[in-house]
């Protein structure tokens, strides 16, 4: 096989795995707040508006990777639900604000320890240094795709470990990745 096959087939197998741990990382979130009679793109838009406050819808699209029209279905069923409430801009009515209400604060209160624990018992799987290392490359991936968003990939407070950036260039195809290994822990 070439060099060059060799970094085809690299990049079509990272793609696959990344693909295909988020799909089912989304599933066990959304398994986990399912109960709360939430989606986990309905969850993401009242953390969203939790975190920021009022939002005008098309932020809400864009914040969350979602197109228009889906945003609109999520909020629909949300506001029909009083977990938000829109209001159209008294000039320009397209203007469209989206607010959490009293019902979604205490909704998002009660699934979001669900949520926590899920995340945390999918990510208890990595030891801190993968963690790290996941986050700055899922950041260096959401840098390409969004060049405008502001991408968090420190580490957290807590994590002390310090991985290397031994995977910074793509070009060196010669370069054999020394992977730390899982640590699982007892079920």
């Amino acid at each position: 096989m070439s060099k060059g096959e060799k970094k085809r087939r690299r990049a079509l197998d990272a793609y696959w795995s990344l693909q295909r741990a988020a799909a089912m990382a989304a599933a066990r979130v959304d398994d986990a707040v399912q109960p709360f009679g939430l989606s986990a793109s309905q969850y993401g838009v009242l953390d969203t508006l939790q975190q920021r406050g009022p939002v005008h819808q098309q932020e809400l699209a864009e914040a969350l990777g979602r197109s228009k029209a889906q945003m609109t279905a999520i909020i629909d069923a949300l506001e029909a639900r009083a977990l938000v409430r829109r209001e159209r801009h008294e000039v320009d009515r397209r203007y469209i604000t989206v607010y959490l209400t009293e019902a979604g604060r205490v909704l998002l209160a009660e699934a979001g320890p669900a949520r926590t624990d899920s995340i945390l018992e999918l990510m208890r799987e990595l030891n801190g240094e993968q963690k790290t290392k996941l986050t700055r490359l899922c950041g260096r991936l959401l840098r390409v795709l969004d060049p405008l968003a502001e991408v968090d990939d420190t580490p957290d407070e807590g994590d002390t470990s310090t991985a290397t950036d031994d995977d910074a260039s793509d070009d060196d195809d010669d370069h054999v990745d020394t992977e730390t290994p899982i640590e699982t822990s007892p079920s």
